[in-house]
């Protein structure tokens, strides 16, 4: 009876010490495991870059629209839309995003460049190209200060064209610098896509968590994604906000959408050529 007793004591024994170490074990465990954790929740390192918060209210006029649908606006819109220039809703309403939209097409098509509302010349050319081109990448473009592949940031139409071998190739919707934070006309490089969401150090209060593009696995945290240098503190980059107005602290920003294509197709390392030029008004 002895033996069976001792027999017990020393098995519950064990048991306890070895709940213990595995408890410990299982601690140890998790206390690696947390660490792995926070190691990766880390924000990366900031990027001192002209980011920073929308304005509290647009310019007088950027966002106003008609009050009536007005059919000849609705064709233009739809020609616009087949090219894939940005001009927002195909509703026959004239606004902010419709006069981007033309402005583009008016540079393209070499008749001005304005944000003025659709008029009989714009509307018989944008039918005219319609019928000539299926695609925006049809239509011939020149260079720019003798380059045939190139980017022209167009404060006046707050868009980005992309040509690449003297060939339009995608107009992309932009915000660029307010008054008194305005992005610099210029001829610059481009630099190399940061991947994911950075936040900026001189405008840390509008970092927030994002799940957008790409590279958001990468990191959420910022506010400006895949931001690639222009000029100093000067980017271009997604955002969550593209409105048909300067809205930036000086960055070029462009959908988040648009800023992922930019890395496929304008590439990750080429010092690519970047115009700056226009005034918005």
């Amino acid at each position: 009876m002895k033996s069976v007793r001792i027999g017990a004591i020393l098995a519950a024994t064990i048991a306890v010490v070895g709940a213990a170490g595995a408890s410990s074990a299982t601690a140890q465990d998790a206390a690696r495991d947390t660490a792995h954790v926070t190691a990766q929740a880390k924000p990366r390192p900031g990027i001192a870059a002209a980011v920073g918060p929308d304005l509290v209210a647009p310019p007088a006029g950027a966002t106003a629209r008609d009050d009536e649908a007005d059919p000849k606006v609705r064709k233009a819109q739809e020609i616009l839309t087949k090219f894939g220039i940005p001009t927002g809703a195909v509703d026959g309403h004239f606004g902010g995003e419709t006069a981007r939209g033309l402005c583009a097409f008016r540079r393209i098509a070499g008749i001005g460049t304005t944000r003025a509302p659709l008029d009989a010349r714009t509307l018989t050319t944008l039918k005219a190209y319609d019928a000539k081109y299926r695609n925006l990448r049809e239509i011939p473009a020149k260079t720019y200060a003798g380059k045939s592949t190139y980017l022209v940031a167009h404060q006046t139409c707050q868009v980005l064209f992309y040509v690449e071998g003297k060939q339009y190739r995608r107009v992309f919707a932009s915000s660029m610098g307010v008054y008194g934070h305005g992005t610099p006309n210029g001829s610059y490089s481009l630099g190399n896509t940061l991947k994911g969401w950075y936040c900026s150090t001189l405008y840390p209060e509008s970092c927030t968590n994002h799940s957008e593009g790409w590279f958001a696995s990468i990191s959420r945290y910022g506010n400006m994604y895949n931001p690639r240098q222009v000029v100093g503190a000067i980017y271009v980059h997604g955002p969550t906000s593209v409105p048909p107005y300067p809205a930036s602290h000086g960055c070029i920003r462009t959908t988040v959408k648009d800023a992922d294509w930019m890395y496929k197709y304008v590439g990750t390392n080429a010092r690519a050529p970047i115009f700056v030029t226009g005034k918005f008004a």
